[in-house]
């Protein structure tokens, strides 16, 4: 065995810091991106070929043969404390410090080949087996637990013709955690380093380029830039000329110092989108929600709003970058763990910096509060016009509570389209009632109102006459439309009765509030027990009806609905009508009996009671014979003699209509609240 190379390491370590905690390929090429870095690299060349190897090349300064050993092949090497705290061509502050990161590499790969040349000098190289290393390491033996890595024949032929840099072939790829894109890896490489504006500095000022399949990974690869509707810049940061940002709005946070610490400060952007679902990648786990915290131009941190104590509805829309390099000072304690993903909370640096984002986070939401406010009323203003109109229309001492009033319904968070436009609804009905008691006053601090307390003052004066009744009549009109959709979907009878149960106003206009002791699919000697404390023995005893209550007129309704798609004959439902009469008209007999009142004043010539009343609802009603369908009066006619009727969802559905819809066509030329509410009515 040659033992020119010597790798001294624990097979737990290998899986504990690099195995086991990268999960995915933009993890480890970050490490390699950090180390070219290090190495005062202007270039960095990633080939990605999931299907086969990723290789990871720079130009950077390179290693002899000695530091292979003492550098790359120490676990735990301390850079910084043996090379200094920058590099000494560019003074670049060192990224790297852990000393771990190539162990990351088999994380991917079963395979590693390396090779490196200094400026001009011989090319060196190796390869590491991660199985035949597990074997070696795993040697009972303590002398035998070294692994010697295989030296490259013919390294000068790996390394190509470059005067200097460092080259690594990971091959024998894991699946799993390849199984990214090569746009997703762009995207997740552009978002953890703040490197991409200097790749156009002039070579010698410090060029640093990062290529994936031969294209440089630029500010557009980012992918949140684009999708961004407002920014916050923080300090004095800026975005290198030429970036393309797509936000409508850009903002400052200018206070970014810790207090007491002058030389811990924070930059970096923070953005936010239009709804929470533009925050979502295509075809990758990672989103624009996981804020990436830098130092040193690399991550130090990600998801940085699971570690804060905020809640706000501002969280579900923001993203960004920060940058914190005291979190990253030589003098200090290391506080990132291993695999960079979170920082030792206890830290006074960490305890600091949270502090202050979630200031920066609580100042950014409140401006964006503002902001979104401004836009839904815009957009408000252009697809309603009639709002503006409204507005206009009022004396002029009464335009800027109003518009204040609307402005605060725009801003609140979390509401979708109908219920905003609800709101708008109701504050204007509102806003009309207060103008009328002569109390607009009420709304002078409405911009700063909770919505509570906002909630309250339009409920307290949002009801009222003509107002009070459009609100109503629109919400009636809401109802047919959903028993409209009932119907379409042939929906079962039990669905149906349930639905005008608990709108009965679609059976008569007169049951505006119902009705007394409305009852569902209850026996008659149910009926009769609970609501008239009899003993009911009939023949009908048992029979179950749909709907029974009492209603205005002291009538008790008996309703039977018939499944929207059934074909149902006239002697079948005669006999129905006629059995579920007489049955109530016996109890009804039986009531009056116990109480000592005779009830023969009560009776038709059928012997029915008159404070009896079926009504069938059909789709049509078929006659015996012919099987057609019977006309209405027919149909009717059989059955009067039973204080029963028929009622047709048709019919029933486009009387609805009929009774309520003119008052919502048709509002008064000059009352330009209602019109503006009806507007309001046609975008829901």
């Amino acid at each position: 065995m040659n033992d020119k190379y010597t790798l001294t390491v624990d097979i737990a370590t290998v899986d504990s810091l690099g195995r086991n905690l990268y999960s995915n390929a933009a993890a480890v090429l970050s490490e390699f991106v950090a180390n070219a870095w290090d190495a005062d690299a202007t270039r960095v060349e990633i080939q990605f070929d999931p299907n086969n190897s990723i290789s990871i090349l720079d130009n950077g300064c390179g290693m002899t043969d000695g530091e292979l050993n003492s550098r790359f092949l120490t676990v735990g090497y301390r850079k910084r404390v043996v090379e200094g705290m920058a590099s000494p061509r560019f003074k670049r502050p060192y990224m790297g410090r852990k000393g771990i990161g190539k162990l990351s590499a088999f994380s991917l790969a079963d395979k590693m080949v390396v090779s490196s040349r200094k400026q001009d000098g011989p090319s060196h190289g190796f390869t590491i087996d991660a199985k035949e290393m597990e074997k070696s390491i795993r040697n009972t033996d303590p002398a035998g637990r070294e692994y010697h890595p295989e030296p490259l024949a013919d390294a000068a032929a790996e390394f190509g013709d470059r005067a200097n840099g460092t080259k690594i072939v990971l091959s024998d790829l894991r699946v799993k955690r390849v199984s990214i894109t090569e746009r997703a890896l762009r995207r997740r490489l552009a978002r953890r380093f703040d490197v991409l504006g200097l790749a156009n500095l002039p070579e010698d000022q410090g060029r640093f380029v990062i290529e994936i399949n031969g294209e440089p990974v630029t500010y557009e690869d980012r992918g949140d830039l684009q999708k961004l509707q407002y920014i916050w810049y923080l300090g004095d940061y800026e975005l290198p000329d030429g970036v393309q940002v797509s936000a409508e709005a850009e903002n400052r946070i200018k206070d970014t110092s810790i207090p007491g610490h002058d030389d811990w400060r924070i930059s970096g952007w923070i953005g936010s989108v239009a709804k929470p679902a533009d925050r979502v990648f295509e075809a990758d786990d990672e989103s624009m929600k996981n804020i990436i915290v830098l130092a040193r131009k690399r991550p130090i941190q990600e998801g940085l709003l699971d570690h804060l104590d905020f809640d706000k509805h501002f969280a579900s829309y923001v993203t960004g970058q920060i940058q914190a390099d005291f979190l990253d000072q030589d003098d200090q304690e290391d506080i990132a763990t291993s695999d960079r993903q979170r920082l030792v909370e206890d830290d006074e640096r960490v305890r600091a910096f949270n502090a202050k984002m979630k200031d920066i986070f609580n100042a950014a939401s409140d401006k964006w509060s503002e902001l979104r406010s401004d836009t839904t009323t815009k957009a408000l203003y252009e697809s309603v016009p009639e709002v503006r109109e409204w507005i206009t229309s009022l004396p002029s001492d009464r335009r800027r509570p109003a518009q204040k009033m609307i402005s605060r319904i725009s801003s609140i968070d979390g509401l979708n389209d109908d219920d905003r436009n609800s709101l708008y609804q109701s504050s204007i009905a509102a806003f009309y009632k207060l103008q009328q008691n002569d109390e607009i006053d009420k709304l002078k601090d409405v911009d700063t109102m909770s919505e509570a307390q906002l909630f309250t003052i339009l409920s307290s004066y949002a009801r009222f006459e003509e107002l009070e009744y459009g609100q109503i009549i629109r919400t009636r009109l809401s109802v047919i439309g959903k028993l409209e959709d009932l119907l379409d979907h042939n929906e079962l009878e039990n669905r149906t009765r349930d639905f005008i149960a608990e709108n009965p106003w679609l059976l008569d206009p007169s049951w505006e509030r119902a009705t007394e002791d409305l009852v569902k699919e209850q026996s008659f000697k149910r009926i009769a027990k609970e609501q008239f404390n009899l003993d009911f023995s009939d023949d009908a005893a048992d029979d179950r009806l749909d709907i029974k209550y009492l209603d205005g007129g002291g009538r008790q309704v008996i309703v039977e609905f018939k499944r929207y798609g059934r074909k149902v004959k006239i002697s079948e439902l005669t006999l129905q009508i006629e059995k579920y009469a007489r049955a109530m008209t016996r109890l009804l007999q039986q009531a009056d009996a116990r109480a000592g009142s005779g009830s023969h004043a009560y009776t038709n010539d059928s012997g029915i009671d008159a404070r009896v009343n079926v009504i069938i609802i059909v789709k049509h009603v078929y006659s015996d014979i012919k099987d057609e369908i019977m006309p209405v009066k027919a149909a009717n006619d059989r059955v009067r003699i039973f204080n029963a009727r028929f009622l047709y969802f048709s019919d029933m559905v486009e009387k609805s209509k009929e009774r309520y819809q003119e008052f919502t066509e048709n509002p008064a030329q000059n009352d330009l609240a209602a019109k503006a509410i009806h507007a309001l009515d046609k975008i829901s």
